[in-house]
């Protein structure tokens, strides 16, 4: 009778670390998406808003304690470049992208 309530309990929890698994996968390529989505914006030139980066970091670390280590740290990696890089663009040190609200028309 013993072993019938340790099989259960041990499907249980298999489950629950499948289903942690499968959402700080999907936090992780949301924050890879955003991370990322903040690059093209910055090239463009139309915002350069930090918090796509800072967005993509968090999803990065909370996919990261849910068990989805290599991608959460692709996520916080590209998070924290996007951070980096937006800043950058938006003092304008990168050549080719202006920076906002320095226009005087």
């Amino acid at each position: 009778m013993q072993e019938e309530g340790t099989a259960q309990r041990d499907g249980r929890d298999g489950q629950e670390g499948a289903l942690k698994l499968l959402f700080g996968r999907i936090c992780c390529v949301v924050g890879l998406l955003v991370s990322a989505g903040g690059f093209v914006v910055a090239i463009l030139g139309a915002s350069v808003n930090v918090s796509a980066g800072a967005v993509g970091i968090a999803l990065g670390v909370l996919g990261y304690f849910l068990g989805a280590r290599h991608l959460g740290a692709a996520s916080v990696v590209l998070g924290t470049a996007a951070v980096f890089f937006m800043a950058a663009a938006s003092t304008g040190l990168i050549p080719g992208i202006e920076p906002l609200g320095h226009g005087y028309d």
